[in-house]
């Protein structure tokens, strides 16, 4: 089997991004973890209902505060949770107007906290 001077070449340069990516990411260069802990994890979308800032929940009953920070822009909403939704918090748009990047629709790093004073609630059992 005759190894081609390309194969070499693209292997190395794999290697190398690979090994890049790791030494960034324990350096703290790539490091994409908040400085706080979220109450939600994953993103947090919007809904195209309007009027005051405020969002609903999966995870929160009606009437809890929650601060939303997009962690991208250091912008953030306090909203109360007006109703249930799929997710563990869909912001209204007048809530995603706060705190959105222009042209975002989704806030990928963000922290979710509860601002309440109430303890959070139970995470979800895995499935399985």
């Amino acid at each position: 089997m005759r190894v081609q001077r390309r194969h070499v070449l693209a292997a190395s340069v794999a290697v190398l991004a690979v090994a890049g990516v790791a030494v960034g990411t324990s350096l703290g260069f790539a490091g994409t973890e908040p400085a706080r802990a979220s109450v939600c994890s994953g993103s947090v979308t919007f809904s195209a209902e309007g009027e005051a800032p405020a969002a609903t929940s999966d995870r929160f009953p009606v009437g809890t505060r929650l601060r939303v920070t997009n962690l991208d822009n250091n912008r953030a909403a306090t909203v109360t949770v007006t109703g249930p939704s799929g997710s563990c918090v869909l912001l209204n748009s007048a809530a995603m107007e706060l705190v959105r990047e222009p042209g975002k629709n989704v806030i990928r790093r963000n922290v979710v906290e509860r601002v309440d004073g109430a303890a959070p609630p139970a995470a979800a059992p895995a499935p399985g």
